[in-house]
């Protein structure tokens, strides 16, 4: 029999379960078949689902201010839900056990193929990392860090210090040094917001989504096409102090945004703080190996495909950025780009560029 405390804790996790509708009839269901509880109330439910918001707020009181209650309920799904899923009505481990897993599979990197083990190490150490931002008061509206890939990472030393300053709202002063080699490195100062990994292609890193400031400035309005985004692996001699600014987000900033009109990370938002996504359509031919490929795996949420015609028609709302241009060049013999013709004018001076140094002895 399951004591007041395990019950909430149970109802928690259920809530952390992406495919779990949290509502008294599918909980009532699951302590039944798994603690053998033979009654359990709808009262019992909203006295538990109450005890989880007041704990909920305890835990995250900048967060509840902010948004409102932090379990809602969905009239469309018939049920509740946490409105972020990186919250928790309870610590899932401690500090100390997660430390101790991710050490233990360290320690057994034999028995995982393909570098899984040190994957899992680095998702176990994150979520430590993350935990640990609770200690502050404010808890920001966005994930402070996104993981997509598995194995090592170039620049993962100044991970800690930057998520520590993304919580805290603090400042990084630090010199950075573009690839060229000619590029001369140069100093910034600036509030971070997130951290995202990212596979380009070449190789997995870490970036850094950062508002930059200067020493003078005391209120600084944030928008996303002000932001600026840095690799970690050529961020040097990083510093955290206290920022003696202030921040102001514009209506509904959530930095995630930055990356949603593109295909990978690299924007000219500074350059052209008006960007914009563009509608950009390609033609294949119905036997292109193409279609499927892109049907399994779209290109980007925007993707549609339109078989009505003669051969077939992609279209996404994308901004033009050097990835697309590169993914287009990669497959030019796959596919015919139709809109815009900016693009295509340019796709087609790389290619006389390409044939040329082709012919060049």
């Amino acid at each position: 029999m399951l004591n007041p405390q395990d019950r909430l804790k149970e109802i928690n996790n259920l809530f952390l379960r992406k495919a779990f509708l949290v509502n008294y009839r599918s909980v009532e269901q699951y302590l039944s078949e798994h603690f053998d509880i033979p009654s359990y109330s709808e009262r019992s439910f909203s006295r538990d689902v109450n005890t989880l918001k007041e704990l909920l707020k305890e835990r995250y009181p900048s967060l509840e201010e902010e948004q409102g209650e932090l379990i809602r309920y969905s009239r469309s799904n018939l049920g509740f839900y946490y409105i972020r899923q990186d919250i928790s009505a309870f610590p899932s481990f401690s500090e100390k056990e997660l430390n101790q897993i991710a050490s233990i599979i360290d320690l057994n990197q034999h028995l995982f193929t393909d570098g899984a083990g040190q994957g899992i190490v680095n998702k176990l150490r994150a979520i430590t990392l993350e935990n640990n931002l609770s200690k502050y008061n404010q808890l920001n509206t966005w994930p402070s860090i996104q993981l997509i890939k598995d194995g090592e990472r170039a620049g993962s030393d100044n991970i800690k210090p930057i998520l520590e300053a993304i919580a805290a709202k603090d400042c990084l002063l630090f010199t950075y040094q573009a690839l060229s080699k000619e590029a001369i490195q140069k100093k910034y100062s600036g509030i971070p917001l997130m951290i995202k990994e990212y596979n380009n292609g070449w190789y997995t890193g870490w970036y850094v989504l950062i508002q930059e400031v200067k020493e003078q400035d005391r209120i600084v309005k944030t928008e996303i096409n002000s932001l600026r985004l840095f690799a970690l692996d050529r961020m040097l001699q990083l510093r955290v102090h206290k920022s003696t600014c202030q921040l102001r987000f514009a209506p509904g900033f959530y930095p995630p945004d930055y990356f949603t009109n593109m295909l990978g990370i690299l924007r000219n938002n500074l350059a052209n703080p008006g960007i914009k996504s563009e509608k950009v359509t390609v033609h294949l031919s119905t036997e292109s190996w193409m279609l499927d490929y892109l049907t399994k795996y779209p290109l980007h949420p925007s993707q549609q495909i339109d078989k009505s015609g003669q051969g077939i028609q992609i279209t996404w709302n994308l901004e033009i950025n050097v990835e697309l241009e590169s993914f287009f060049m990669r497959y030019a013999h796959d596919l015919t780009v139709i809109s815009p013709k900016s693009l295509k004018e340019k796709l087609k001076h790389n290619l006389i560029v390409a044939l040329k140094n082709l012919d060049e002895k």
